[in-house]
């Protein structure tokens, strides 16, 4: 299933002002930027490549209509209460209970803005919740400048796969050609070396394992690099090295 992008953008990139807690000064906030053009992910000139929140959102959770439509009642009847309020407010007057709550900041990923997310399952529901395809998941993207405050009202999803909540939000690499396959075993990397669950931070590891960024082709979706061991005795390196990016689901 999968969420109109225009729809998500509404929260991705919600105004939710200046505050106090917000070094943005007059342009750095994340409502201010333009929402991604390239759908899940970002490129950087340096190569970096960042998991979008609006593509995560348009592409793997579906809008649970039914909240969404309480909590936008209960933010329009009042115009004051807070967007971490109404949350709870909402979803225990509709029969929930939270079960788990955190902030990506708190863990590692490559997602180009933080949210902060809640997982409310039904009075005695008794699944485990990460299991829990019925669980409604509260999303409350970040879109000021400091994490500590600027957070947009929720959007109340489910997201798609075998967990109520995504459990890798990070970008995953795999060689791209034949010639990046054979620099791999050479190098003595396992398959799936710089992949998502071989480990916390794939490309921290790859950008550490190859030479400097060369170029992006977004079409095929891959990176290339400068080879480190490029010049050696044999003459049998390659110049470069290029590897597919991706995300897990």
């Amino acid at each position: 299933m999968s969420i109109d992008i225009n729809t998500v953008i509404t929260f991705t990139r919600q105004n939710t002002g200046k505050h106090l807690l917000d070094s943005g000064f007059e342009n750095g906030r994340v409502w201010q930027s333009p929402a991604p053009e390239g759908g899940l992910f970002t490129v950087a000139r340096d190569g970096d490549v960042s998991l979008t929140l609006t593509g995560l959102l348009a592409r793997t959770a579906t809008l649970v209509i039914e909240v969404q439509a309480a909590l936008d009642a209960a933010l329009e009847a009042d115009e004051r209460i807070g967007h971490f309020e109404v949350g709870p407010q909402v979803m225990e007057e509709l029969g929930f209970t939270q079960v788990a709550r955190d902030n990506t900041y708190n863990a590692e990923t490559d997602l180009d803005q933080v949210f902060v997310w809640e997982v409310w399952q039904r009075e005695g529901e008794t699944r485990e919740w990460i299991y829990d395809e019925d669980a409604v998941v509260l999303v409350y993207a970040h879109t000021g400048a400091d994490v500590r405050g600027g957070y947009a009202r929720p959007v109340a999803v489910r997201f798609d796969g075998e967990y109520s909540i995504p459990v890798d939000l990070v970008i995953s690499f795999s060689p791209a050609d034949a010639a990046a396959e054979e620099w791999c075993i050479r190098r003595g990397f396992a398959e799936g070396y710089f992949e998502a669950g071989y480990t916390a931070n794939p490309q921290y590891r790859l950008r550490e394992a190859v030479g400097e960024f060369v170029e992006h082709n977004r079409e095929k979706q891959t990176l290339t690099f400068v080879n480190p061991d490029h010049g050696d005795e044999e003459g049998e390196e390659p110049a470069t090295v290029a590897f597919c990016y991706y995300y897990r689901e």
